[in-house]
C-alpha cells in the first residue's frame, strides 16, 4: 500500500494519484534483494558474503560474487513478463577413468542434468567392456547432492570404502581381483532334514560346530562359488601375505588388505590401508563425495566435483 503524504489515505500500489485528495503518489522503494552466487563445487545457490557452501561445505573465498539484478517496481501499466529459468545444464564435475597403472584416462563430464553410464551409452570408453550392462548406472544431481544409482545391472556398481561400513547378509565385496559374498550363518538355507520312516530320528552328520556365525563365498563366475571361508572368530583379516584368508596369487591384493569384524550383533568391513582399496557393492543408490572411487565392470572412475 502507498500512504498519501498529503491526507494520509492508503492507496493501492499501482495508483499514481490519491483517491482521497488527488495528490501525486510516490511509489514505494523496492526492497533490496540479497546477492547470491552459485557454488563452484556443487552448483547450489549461496547468499553473498558466505565463505563456505552450506550444501557441500566447499570454500567460496576464491570466487567472485556476481550481484543479482534487482527488481524495479512499476507504478502503472502492465508488468514485463519474467524470464524463464535457465534450462542449460551446469557443469558440476567429471568422472576420470583410472588405468590399471594408476594413470588417468578418458574423462566424462558430469552436469546438473545427470549422466548415464553403460556399454550402449554415448561414452566410447565404455563401449568395449563386456562386463557392463547397456545401461549400467546413473549419476544425478538432487538437492545439492551427487547421487549414484545402479540401474539393475548384472555385475553391480562398487564404491571404495573411506571408513568402516556395516555389512548385511548378501553384500558383495571386491578385494583386488577377488569377488566375495558375505553371508550370515543364520540366514543360510539349511540342508533338508525331512526324513521319513525309520530314518526320521537320524541326525545329519557334519563337521564339528566351531561357533560359525558367518561365511565368505568366493565367486568364480556366474552363480559359481569356487570356495567358501567360514567365519567363527570375532574378526578375520584378508590379505596376500598376512591374515586369516589369503589370496597369494592376486597381485592386486595388499599383504594385509581388509578386515571383517563383529561388534555385538553388527558386522563391519574395514580397509587396512591397502594400495588398491576395498570396494562394496551399492544397494540401490548412494550419495557420493568429491574424490570417491567407483568400480563398474573393468572400469575404475574417480569423481571430481567442481
Amino acid at each position: 500500500m502507498i500512504i498519501c503524504k498529503s491526507c494520509g489515505r492508503e492507496n493501492e500500489d499501482e495508483f499514481k494519484f490519491c483517491l482521497g485528495c488527488g495528490s501525486a503518489l510516490e511509489a514505494p522503494k523496492p526492497k533490496a534483494q540479497p546477492d547470491t552466487m552459485d557454488c563452484p563445487h556443487c552448483g547450489a545457490a549461496v547468499p553473498g558474503g558466505f565463505k563456505f557452501c552450506g550444501a557441500c561445505g566447499g570454500s567460496l573465498q576464491q570466487t567472485v560474487t556476481e550481484p543479482s539484478v534487482k527488481e524495479t517496481t512499476l507504478t502503472g501499466g502492465p508488468r514485463p513478463a519474467t524470464s524463464e529459468p535457465d534450462e542449460e545444464a551446469r557443469r558440476l564435475g567429471e568422472l576420470t577413468v583410472i588405468r590399471p597403472d594408476g594413470s588417468e584416462g578418458a574423462r566424462i563430464e558430469l552436469t546438473s542434468k545427470g549422466v548415464t553410464l553403460g556399454r550402449k551409452s554415448e561414452h566410447e570408453v565404455l563401449a568395449n567392456d563386456p562386463f557392463l550392462s547397456p545401461e549400467h548406472a546413473a549419476l544425478s544431481y538432487e538437492s545439492g547432492r551427487v547421487m549414484l544409482r545402479d540401474l539393475d545391472s548384472i555385475n553391480g556398481v562398487f564404491w571404495r570404502l573411506r571408513d568402516d561400513v556395516e555389512l548385511e547378509h548378501g553384500d558383495m565385496i571386491r578385494v583386488g581381483q577377488e569377488l566375495l559374498r558375505f553371508e550370515m550363518a543364520d540366514k543360510l538355507d539349511a540342508l533338508p532334514t525331512d526324513w521319513k520312516g525309520d530314518d526320521a530320528e537320524v541326525k545329519r552328520q557334519g563337521s564339528p560346530d566351531r561357533g560359525v556365525w558367518g561365511r565368505l563365498a568366493l565367486i568364480g563366475g556366474p552363480e559359481v562359488e569356487t570356495r567358501a571361508y567360514e567365519v567363527h572368530t570375532s574378526e578375520v583379516t584378508l590379505g596376500r601375505e598376512i591374515g586369516t584368508i589369503l589370496f597369494r596369487d592376486d597381485g592386486f591384493v595388499s599383504g594385509k588388505h581388509a578386515r571383517i569384524y563383529r561388534d555385538q550383533d553388527r558386522v563391519y568391513l574395514r580397509d587396512l590401508g591397502s594400495s588398491n582399496g576395498t570396494y562394496i557393492k551399492i544397494r540401490g543408490q548412494r550419495q557420493l563425495a568429491n574424490g570417491d572411487l567407483i568400480l563398474m565392470g573393468q572400469q575404475l572412475f574417480r569423481l571430481q566435483i567442481g
